[in-house]
């Protein structure tokens, strides 16, 4: 099994805790894998959090709709930037803070689920446990023996950040027929060419 051979690699590493990246082009697996692979962590009794870096994106959903119908009219060959924004700074400073292990929160993140600017997250350090909400979720971990799970397209920007870092791969049809389901389900879904996403 694809985790077991993974588990291994990451143990012999010998760090009780760790912050692992894992990274691909959009529609590759990327949250699928952290949340099933998490899940398999617990099961060698390691508190693993799992954090989706879409939680910085700062361009709601109707927003990024909004940029792909435009290129209907006109297609610009930058649109992912203008479409899927970050928060570089925050990002950074929410990454060392977990790395340096000094609490935090913060409000009007992104929603991964509805894309609306109106998430909330808090990171607490103290002597035996770290505790995480994330949205709605709130979780208590062991601090002397947990590993961080981030799932991200620009996890590459922050490698200095990680431990080690994962990059999923799949091949393009795969990933837009993701994308493409993915989409179906949304309350208003984007306009999407067959060749959005291939660049």
């Amino acid at each position: 099994m694809v985790f077991e051979e993974l588990y291994k690699i990451l143990e012999e590493m010998g760090k009780q805790k760790m912050m692992i990246g894992v990274t691909g082009f959009v529609g590759s697996g990327k949250t699928f894998f952290a949340k099933e692979f998490s899940e398999f962590l617990k099961e060698k009794d390691i508190d693993s959090i799992h954090l989706n870096m879409d939680v910085y994106n700062s361009t709601t959903r109707a927003e990024r709709n909004a940029i792909i119908s435009s290129l209907d009219k006109k297609y610009d060959s930058g649109w992912p930037r203008k479409a899927y924004v970050q928060n570089h700074d925050l990002i950074k400073e929410h990454l060392t803070n977990i790395k340096q292990e000094k609490s935090f929160s913060a409000n009007g993140l992104c929603d991964p689920r509805t894309k609306e600017l109106d998430f909330t997250m808090k990171f607490l350090f103290n002597e035996d446990y770290t505790i995480v909400k994330i949205g709605e979720n709130e979780n208590q971990y062991k601090r002397d023996n947990s590993w961080i799970l981030c799932d991200g397209v620009k996890i590459m920007e922050y490698k200095e950040f990680f431990d080690c870092i994962i990059f999923l791969n799949a091949e393009y049809t795969t990933r837009f027929n993701r994308i493409l389901e993915r989409n179906k389900s949304l309350v208003s879904p984007a306009k999407i060419k067959d060749n959005l996403f291939k660049d």
